[in-house]
């Protein structure tokens, strides 16, 4: 079992590799990932419109026991990793989740379960402290990944968007190595669902693009609509994240186009993997939000008036109590801003460098939740 050390390789190659980055306030620097070079964009919609311009600032952030719970409800799903969220409308929202653990026997628990690569699951109400939750993954002899493995490769999800209908799913495709952690990211596939209002039991993914080995990983964090496109950020090996675009009009069922890139290339530094990116409308803003750090990690926004920036530095402002424990691992921060029961919903995970740690401590590896107050900056 690897779970985990997909974090622990992709944090580990940017602490490697950072040469820079914007300065957290109150914090470390940030981590820088990934280097890469593609067809340069066109102008295209990358303004919030119009806005206030209150400005964006954290009053209060806090834990939230109650909405932790969301994840506890199916005994037989024992915890995972990612925890991307998409909106599908209405009151349903889809989450996508890595390396998870699930039951193999009525003990429910760990010491007796699988592994697989991935699972997600749909919510039913927008307040998570009060929501349903049903986690699907594939069954059959034994539990098997959701997106399951193919060609020697297997699949851990990055973030979705809801296009029309229709749903698109970034995964990040994985491969066996010598040596190291024992495996290496190969890239991106992408797939297409058609009806995002179906039960996951029903979806046939149909693989639309794949982009395998070229020095980045489309939709590794945010996904979202920003005009007449579906724009992704890309981690890189190296130097950050870039900003990738496909017309709206060309997703769908039949292969993708090549992306662009829109803005500079890196258009952020010092990022993790894994990070969210959303526009607050009442603000005229554009926020990311992430982790910062390394092992025991902080929590972290930054803003711009565009996708491309200008972005401000990091300021940090929320510390999760789990980040001062003994061997604390704690990692992909992200924003929810579909959910509610806040101003801002965020969530981060809480593991441990040490594999038995999760054993021990069955509350490990779980995502958690945190409420987060906002005032105006």
């Amino acid at each position: 079992m690897v779970v985990g050390m997909r974090r622990v390789w992709s944090i580990l190659v940017c602490v490697a590799a950072c040469g820079g980055g914007d300065a957290a306030e109150g914090a470390t620097t940030g981590d820088d990932t990934g280097s890469s070079v593609v067809t340069t964009s066109a102008a295209a919609p990358t303004s919030t419109g119009d806005g206030p311009g209150c400005g964006f600032s954290v009053v209060e952030s806090a834990a939230w026991p109650e909405a932790d719970a969301l994840f506890l409800k199916e005994p037989r799903w024992l915890g995972a990793d990612d925890a991307y969220s998409v909106d599908l409308g209405g009151d349903r929202v889809l989450w996508l989740f890595a390396d998870t653990f699930i039951a193999t026997s009525d003990a429910h628990v760990r010491e007796e379960s699988k592994l697989v690569r991935n699972s997600v699951a749909i919510q039913s109400g927008r307040d998570p402290s009060r929501a349903d939750i049903e986690f699907h993954w594939q069954t059959g002899d034994a539990p098997g990944s959701f997106f399951p493995e193919e060609d020697g490769l297997w699949f851990w999800p990055g973030d979705g968007e809801r296009v029309g209908d229709g749903l698109l799913i970034f995964l990040m495709a994985v491969r066996s190595v010598e040596g190291g952690f024992g495996f290496e990211v190969a890239g991106s596939d992408v797939v297409w669902v058609a009806d995002a209002s179906a039960s996951p039991d029903t979806w046939a993914p149909i693989t639309v693009a794949s982009y395998r080995d070229e020095g980045r990983v489309p939709g590794s964090a945010s996904v979202l609509l920003a005009g007449d496109d579906v724009v992704a950020f890309s981690d890189l090996a190296g130097d950050g994240a870039e900003l990738l675009r496909w017309p709206v009009d060309a997703v769908g069922p039949e292969p993708l186009p090549a992306p662009a890139v829109l803005g500079p290339s890196p258009v952020l530094t010092g990022t993790q993997v894994e990070f969210s990116v959303h526009r607050d409308v009442m603000r005229g803003l554009y926020v990311q939000i992430q982790s910062e750090g390394f092992g025991g990690t902080e929590l972290a926004y930054r803003t711009a008036p565009a996708l491309i920036g200008p972005w401000s530095e990091k300021t940090v402002f929320h510390r999760p109590a789990e980040s001062d424990a003994a061997n604390a691992f704690v990692y992909a921060g992200k924003a929810h801003p579909e959910l509610t029961g806040a101003d801002l919903v965020v969530t981060y995970v809480a593991n441990s460098f040490e594999f038995a740690d999760l054993f021990a401590d069955p509350s490990l590896y779980y995502p958690r939740f945190v409420r987060v107050t906002l005032g105006c900056g």
